[in-house]
C-alpha cells in the first residue's frame, strides 16, 4: 500500500497542470482536434515499413492474425530459413547432449 503511495506521489509530480478547461473535464472540441490533425496525411519517410503495403491501413496488418494481402516480398527469404536451420541444429545438439549424458549416467 505504502508503495502505491509512493509511485502514485511521483506521478503527481511529473503532471503538468492543464490550462484548457475542456481538457480538465475530458472534453475535446472540435477545434482542438482539426488543430491536431495534420492537413497532410502522408506519412513521414521515416515510418514506411518494407514489410507492410502502404496501400492498407496499419491497424488491419499489426495483429497476431493479419488479414490476407497485408504480407511483403521481403519477408522470409534465405536469412529466415539460416536461423530457422541454426535454431533446429542447436535444438539437435542439445538433445544428443542430454541423451549422451543419459547413457553414461546409466552405465
Amino acid at each position: 500500500m505504502l508503495l502505491r503511495v509512493f509511485v502514485l506521489a511521483i506521478a503527481m509530480l511529473f503532471v503538468t497542470p492543464s490550462t484548457d478547461a475542456s481538457a480538465d473535464i475530458g472534453l475535446t472540441t472540435v477545434e482542438s482536434v482539426a488543430a491536431a490533425t495534420p492537413a497532410d496525411t502522408t506519412p513521414p519517410a521515416d515510418t514506411i515499413n518494407d514489410f507492410f503495403p502502404e496501400s492498407r491501413s496499419l491497424g488491419d496488418c499489426l495483429s497476431s492474425v493479419p488479414r490476407p494481402g497485408c504480407g511483403s516480398k521481403a519477408q522470409g527469404g534465405w536469412r529466415q530459413t539460416l536461423v530457422f536451420g541454426l535454431l533446429v541444429g542447436g535444438l539437435a545438439f542439445i538433445t544428443w547432449r542430454i541423451v549422451v549424458q543419459s547413457r553414461k549416467a546409466r552405465a
